[in-house]
Formats: C-alpha cells, sequence, structure tokens
C-alpha cells in the first residue's frame, strides 16, 4: 500500500473504526486476494465490531499495493451501503491533490462565493454536487 494511502487511513482511523460494517468488506477482500482465508478468520473472531475493524486496519497497510482500491471498492458495493465512507476516504486522499481550483464562473457561483466564506473542502463537496465541470490546477 502507498505511504499517501496509509495516511488517509490514519486519519480516517476513529471515523473507520465507528462506520465500517467489517463483516461484509472482509468477504470482499478475501474474494479479491487482498486478505487470506486465516486474515478473514481472525477478524471474524473479534468480539465487537470496533476490534474487527481495528485489527482490519491493522492488517491492510500490510496487505499489498491493492488494499486501498480494494478496500474503496468493497465499501462501495457492499450490503448495507457503505458509500459514504468510500467517498469519505477518497475526499480525504484527494485534499493533498488540490492545490488550487479554478471554477467556470457564471453570475450564481460568483455571487455565492463572494457572500459566503468557505473551507476547501466544504467549496469541493458543493461543486461535485452541481452538474458543472471542476477544473483543477495542481502545481
Amino acid at each position: 500500500m502507498e505511504e499517501r494511502h496509509q495516511e488517509v487511513l490514519r486519519k480516517c482511523y476513529e471515523y473507520l473504526i465507528t462506520n465500517v460494517t467489517p463483516l461484509t468488506v472482509v468477504d470482499r477482500l478475501y474474494r479479491d486476494n487482498i486478505l487470506t482465508a486465516d486474515d478473514a478468520e481472525r477478524i471474524r473472531q473479534e468480539a465487537t465490531t470496533n476490534d474487527k475493524n481495528r485489527l482490519l486496519l491493522y492488517m491492510l497497510p500490510r496487505a499489498g499495493p491493492n488494499a486501498f482500491s480494494s478496500l474503496v471498492t468493497a465499501l462501495k458495493e457492499t450490503k448495507p451501503d457503505q458509500s459514504f465512507i468510500a467517498e469519505y476516504l477518497l475526499a480525504e486522499l484527494n485534499k493533498g491533490m488540490y492545490c488550487s481550483v479554478f471554477w467556470v464562473l457564471n453570475s450564481h457561483t460568483l455571487t455565492h462565493t463572494h457572500t459566503q466564506s468557505f473551507s476547501r473542502n466544504t467549496f469541493i463537496k458543493q461543486q461535485l454536487r452541481r452538474p458543472k465541470p471542476l477544473r483543477v490546477k495542481c502545481h
């Protein structure tokens, strides 16, 4: 797993511990050959959901180069729906990639941005909800 992926897991550790439904994710990661049968069984044997998630997060960085992308895919595709967690991880991953954000100015955007102050994350989330394209320039 890349260092930037490990960093995202560290930053989101508490969020992941409390929000992931681990058994469905573990099954998907086992299917994708990210976890071994022994790893999956060790996770299943943990007493609580939080303990299962802690062990999963301990194992993932050592699980190979595709572990992060497989985790995100598993979160998007498993039931109950955990795609909001995948989106959270991807937003954290992309925080470092947005150096400068430019957008197509129209009267609504211009008025909107001049009347309110936004954090970078709030701005990006709001722009992603709109059908307009987001232009990104990284140095």
